[in-house]
């Protein structure tokens, strides 16, 4: 194991901090809804109709005060509820405290996940509440924090901006003239600060050791999880869809592959 100065100890400390604020403090209630529910043995197609209505694609069951179960829309037919309903499975029952990031993982695997409130299923969670506020604002932080430790490494492995070696001309003026822009508004900063996530990216795989260390297979891999990673945080930062242009199943791979570097980066 290689020697960390106390400085990026200090650094990587603080960076876990943070991953910790954005993945553990922010919880499934913060994108849950209220379920509403109707009864054991009411008629099916008028729930279905209600559904249709206010536009629920799920809707809880219950039976002498208690939610047993839910009912699917596009499953009802005619009959009582009874005929339809399903029990809750284990694999979809959550505590209102589970840590919104662990809600991601869930969803990779099932279509929608049920809140416990104590013993008691009072809310939903489908992928459709995965374009809200809070999944924006936890996908956002995990990309800028990625980025801070990114930044703290191309700094440590590279003094002097001798990363400069791993850019193209073009690049490197581009970061000059936006270092000369901030640093005649008077701010504190190096080159190194300017650099685009792109030339962070160019930097890391063209360094093959750094490239191993960080867990990165390939080049060609690298530079295919970096694009969709830029991609992703243009449509957080514009509130266009998450998934634009991609299936969850890519989004979820691509939050796994997150969450894998900053757990390398942090041992770094």
């Amino acid at each position: 194991m290689s020697y960390i100065p106390k400085q990026q100890r200090d650094k990587v400390s603080s960076y876990k901090n943070l991953r910790s604020l954005y993945e553990q403090n922010i919880t499934v209630n913060s994108i849950s809804e209220t379920m509403d529910t109707c009864h054991l043995h009411d008629d099916a197609e008028m729930i279905q109709r209600m559904m249709v209505i206010k536009d629920y694609d799920v809707l809880g069951v219950e039976e002498n005060g208690i939610v047993i179960g839910y009912v699917v829309r596009n499953e009802l037919k005619e009959g009582s509820c009874e005929e339809y309903y399903r029990s809750f499975s284990p694999t979809e029952l959550v505590s209102e405290s589970t840590p919104l990031i662990d809600t991601l993982f869930f969803l990779k695997e099932i279509d929608r996940i049920f809140i416990l409130e104590g013993n008691r299923v009072t809310k939903v969670v489908t992928l459709a509440d995965l374009q809200k506020p809070p999944i924006r604002m936890l996908l956002f932080g995990l990309i800028s924090l990625l980025e801070m430790h990114l930044y703290r490494i191309i700094n440590h492995y590279f003094p002097e901006d001798t990363w400069k070696t791993h850019l193209s001309p073009n690049r490197i003026s581009l970061a000059e003239e936006l270092f000369s822009l901030r640093k005649s508004q008077n701010e504190a900063i190096q080159l190194s600060d300017c650099l685009q996530i792109c030339d962070k990216r160019d930097i890391v795989l063209n360094e093959k050791p750094l490239r191993e260390r960080l867990g990165i297979e390939t080049k060609s891999k690298g530079n295919h999880y970096f694009k969709q990673l830029e991609k992703l945080r243009n449509n957080l930062a514009h509130s266009q869809n998450i998934n634009t242009q991609n299936s969850w199943d890519e989004m979820f791979l691509l939050i796994e592959q997150t969450e894998k570097l900053l757990g390398a980066c942090e041992k770094m």
